[in-house]
């Protein structure tokens, strides 16, 4: 992942999250809005294929530092952040190369669909890109917290794992964001993301390690 930065334009990180309807991405842009607010960062973000369907396919475009359009161009994001598996084939297009993919290990076949790939033929494509690919077990901390609501939170921490992320924006200021919009549980959920994001990408613990 890159970040541009000189004089005059200061930073920017291009950012994809996406994931299906009902999984709470807006939310997630809402959290990291008022935390960039708190430090005076720009943030510019938009969502396309519609979020009033649930369980149809959601991309929500975050820009953040010198950046006017909210758009996200293919080929071009620093980080995508897949909620649900299926969706992480679909989105990898807009990552640049050895960009970052945080994958969730949900996993929601669409109703009525066929020739739904598994996970292990997600798993067996990914590793053949050239991005850097950590694969979060969403599933467990879900479990651990007996909340299925938490899985963008989640994904949210571990959105601030990556080093250029957490070195523009502290994670303790989007981590008190998150209690005071959402709760304990989801704060809990946020820092249960983040530690394990960090920790497989200290290990190099990648799905992807053509980069």
């Amino acid at each position: 992942m890159s970040v541009q930065r000189n004089n005059k334009e200061g930073i920017r990180i291009e950012s994809v999250f996406t994931g299906v309807g009902g999984q709470g991405i807006i939310t997630m842009g809402t959290v990291l809005g008022v935390a960039c607010s708190r430090i005076g960062l720009n943030i510019v973000t938009a969502e396309t294929h519609g979020m009033s369907q649930r369980m149809g396919m959601v991309d929500f475009f975050v820009r953040i530092g010198d950046v006017e359009a909210p758009l996200v161009s293919l080929a071009s994001a620093d980080i995508v952040v897949s909620l649900e598996m299926i969706e992480a084939l679909r989105s990898v297009r807009y990552l640049k190369k050895c960009g970052w993919l945080l994958l969730s290990n949900v996993y929601l076949p669409p109703p009525n669909v066929d020739d739904v790939p598994p996970k292990r033929i997600i798993i067996e494509t990914l590793e053949k890109l050239p991005i850097k690919s950590v694969l979060i077990d969403v599933e467990e901390i879900v479990k651990k917290l007996k909340d299925n609501r938490v899985v963008n939170m989640t994904m949210l921490g571990a959105f601030m794992a990556v080093d250029i992320v957490s070195k523009i924006i502290p994670v303790a200021i989007v981590e008190d964001v998150v209690e005071e919009m959402l709760g304990s549980t989801n704060r809990e959920a946020f820092i249960m993301g983040y530690e394990q994001a960090l920790e497989k990408m200290r290990r190099g613990e990648l799905i992807s390690k053509m980069c």
